[in-house]
């Protein structure tokens, strides 16, 4: 009586993960256009502090070299870029989605059925 349980919890599973990597992707979609704008306005200040100061040139050079360098180092590597590529994300979504689906489309088909009136109940 109870075989389309497994699937239909298969199946909401798969689409709460769906739901959830679509949030996460739009969320640090808008993180990555944040942190290049920082990274950004922070490369402009720089250069700006270096055109301007004439002492202490070599101090401030080198500190902020190791700012940026920290900046570089936040940014994303191989596999950060592999995860945004666009087509990856699509096709993921894609799949997570049929395979939501499937199990959903199982526990459809496993689904008790109500019997007619004349026909005597199932076993």
């Amino acid at each position: 009586m109870k075989d389309h349980v497994p699937p239909l919890l298969r199946g909401i599973g798969f689409l709460l993960v769906l739901l959830t990597s679509l949030v996460v992707g739009v969320t640090e979609h808008r993180a990555d256009a944040e942190l290049r704008a920082r990274m950004a306005h922070a490369k402009a200040r720089v250069d700006a502090e270096a055109a301007a100061s004439l002492e202490n040139r070599q101090l401030d050079a080198i500190a902020t070299e190791i700012r940026l360098l920290r900046l570089q180092l936040q940014e994303d590597d191989l596999a950060d870029k592999v995860f945004e590529n666009p087509w990856f994300q699509f096709i993921g979504t894609l799949g997570t989605a049929l395979v939501a689906l499937s199990f959903l489309y199982e526990a459809r088909t496993k689904w008790p059925r109500r019997s007619d009136p004349g026909q005597p109940p199932l076993p």
